[in-house]
């Protein structure tokens, strides 16, 4: 007879995380109209730790992480590009002006920078290791 799992799959969780972000943008582009309730932002905070788990877990067990660092890395790039547009073309900005500055991809893939480095630690691989778990702290 086989043991019954419980708990939630990667994708599971990867959803949470997608539809409280989802809740958290509406509040933050339509907050200011008064008609979207505090609580949609209070509990899409959620999504942060929610993703960041979930990209810890798929770094770690991937078998490719270039190809995972590098997926993280386009989707960064694209959300800098947007925010570029908010910053300078004035698109995507809120009804009072107001635009988001927001970069956790580009936290996301630092943090897969400093995993590598601490991996290759372990590996005894220290040069390397010291200065990709360094990189993003030294980093101007």
């Amino acid at each position: 007879m086989t043991k019954q799992k419980f708990g939630l799959t990667g994708t599971a969780l990867k959803t949470i995380a997608l539809v409280l972000m989802v809740m958290d943008h509406i509040h933050y582009f339509f907050e200011f109209t008064g008609v979207v309730p505090e609580w949609f932002s209070m509990l899409a905070r959620l999504s942060a730790p929610l993703f960041l788990f979930c990209t810890v877990e798929g770094f770690a067990h991937t078998h490719d992480r270039r190809r995972y660092f590098l997926r993280i890395w386009a989707i960064g790039t694209a959300m800098g590009t947007v925010e570029f547009f908010m910053l300078y073309a004035g698109a995507f900005r809120r009804g009072d002006g107001f635009y988001p500055l927001n970069a956790i991809f580009q936290d996301l893939m630092l943090l897969c920078i400093i995993w590598q480095g601490i991996d290759w630690l372990r590996q005894r691989r220290f040069v390397r290791g010291a200065l990709a778990a360094a990189m993003p702290i030294l980093w101007p």
